[in-house]
């Protein structure tokens, strides 16, 4: 899904009315779940453009609807999906990046390669970057603390870790 950017993960459905209950991956979900927004979603190799109806929050959750979706057959075959949004719908501050465009940077510690970036967790609390270190992966907090400097033109990520963060038994 070239353009767009994660926003959303359909968890389950809720009640009998087509309402859907989303883990948002997105600091907006407020923006990204609004009222007339449009979300995409990868269904049997073909990408689905829905139209949220509704949006509100319970218990942690984002709930949302689509437009002309109120019903929970048709809604709930699409459990388990991701939701996206276009990028270019989404403006972006001068010093944020797109999660996205930091899979596939190398990442060096302390000038030693030591991986790359395989995916990228938003766990509530901190951001993770997991990184493919030997056939592992290892979890590095993207934190001030441990990234010193990230160049996604360049696909480089420079990371300071502490003695023992990495196992390599």
């Amino acid at each position: 899904m070239e353009n767009k950017v994660k926003v959303g993960k359909i968890v389950n459905t809720f009640g009998i009315k087509g309402e859907l209950k989303v883990k948002a991956m997105t600091d907006f979900p407020n923006e990204r779940f609004a009222k007339g927004a449009h979300v995409f979603l990868q269904y049997h190799g073909e990408t689905l453009s829905f139209e949220i109806d509704s949006h509100r929050v319970h218990k942690g959750f984002d709930m949302i609807s689509f437009v002309d979706m109120r019903d929970i057959n048709l809604v709930e075959k699409y459990k388990g999906l991701m939701l996206y949004a276009n990028k270019e719908d989404i403006t972006l501050e001068d010093d944020e990046i797109w999660a996205s465009d930091l899979i596939d940077c190398e990442v060096y510690d302390k000038g030693v390669l030591i991986g790359t970036v395989s995916d990228f967790y938003n766990q509530g609390v901190q951001d993770l970057l997991v990184v493919n270190h030997n056939g592992k992966d290892i979890m590095i907090p993207y934190v001030d603390a441990f990234i010193k400097n990230k160049d996604v033109e360049n696909k480089r990520i420079d990371v300071e870790l502490i003695e023992g963060f990495i196992n390599e038994d």
